[in-house]
């Protein structure tokens, strides 16, 4: 087996009998150009950690984990966030604790806890940045921190449930974060299915279907790139019937770090 093979073997892709080995006159990729896309698909994989909202009984009263729609905690003194724009009170979406994830994410490096509150009224939000349509607060620490916000079920604006880790996975790039890394003739060629139907793709598309929240990994585009200049890309939150946030129409927000803060994008169909 040459290198090829073994990469798309790794991968999960099989080769198609009429695939060629070299480039042909239709300006197919040759092997060399293959080997260095899947190299290259390779080296950009990232984990992800995949969260389900509820599953499980809930502790109620236990604030000291990752929660959906409330039963956040804040430091002594804060009160809820107020959007900058509308000036309306944010509401809480998303709390992390991130000792519960299965693994460590870089993009989290040094933080205890985080919370994400959003402007309900205000969805979906474009190219928004802290404190102008959600808020972004973390903590180093969890000790010393104290409920602030709607507790368990004392608001209907959302509903509240836990948010439990359930898997990690590396996850590869969307064809947009990619497509500029790769030799012309593949980027140009039809052949895709060393692409859209690796391992990596199908266990990633497994967990989206149970899972709407996802640290790490890398941003599912819908409509395109939208990435701020310069950032991290954290998580991504799409559209869940069940914790009945609509970003658009089935679309997602995204939170990127940035050398100035937090920025957030939302994508949809």
């Amino acid at each position: 087996m040459n290198l090829l093979d073994s990469l798309k073997s790794m991968l999960g892709v099989r080769k198609r009998r009429d695939e060629p080995d070299r480039a042909d006159n239709d300006g197919a990729p040759s092997e060399a150009e293959m080997q260095s896309a899947l190299l290259t698909l390779q080296q950009m994989l990232r984990p992800a950690v995949f969260g389900e909202i509820g599953g499980e009984r809930p502790e109620k009263d236990n604030r000291a984990m990752s929660w959906w729609g409330g039963n956040f905690l804040g430091a002594e003194g804060e009160t809820v966030p107020v959007c900058q724009t509308s000036g309306r009170p944010l509401h809480p979406l998303l709390q992390i604790r991130l000792d519960e994830l299965p693994e460590a994410l870089p993009a989290f490096s040094g933080i205890a806890l985080v919370t994400i509150w959003i402007d309900l009224g205000d969805i979906p939000l474009h190219d928004a940045e802290n404190g102008r349509g959600f808020a972004i607060r973390t903590y180093r620490a969890i000790a010393g921190l104290v409920p602030i916000g709607p507790g368990y079920r004392e608001s209907s604006a959302l509903p509240t449930f836990p948010v439990l880790w359930r898997a990690s996975a590396l996850e590869q790039p969307s064809w947009d974060d990619i497509a500029f890394e790769l030799p012309d003739r593949v980027a140009r060629s039809n052949r895709d299915e060393w692409f859209f139907e690796s391992r990596y793709a199908k266990e990633i598309g497994k967990h989206r279907q149970t899972c709407p929240v996802k640290l790490g990994g890398w941003p599912t585009w819908i409509q395109g790139e939208n990435r701020p200049a310069d950032s991290a890309f954290c998580l991504q939150i799409d559209s869940t019937d069940k914790g009945r946030l609509y970003v658009g129409d089935a679309g997602s927000v995204y939170l990127f770090r940035t050398p100035t803060g937090w920025s957030l994008r939302s994508d949809f169909y």
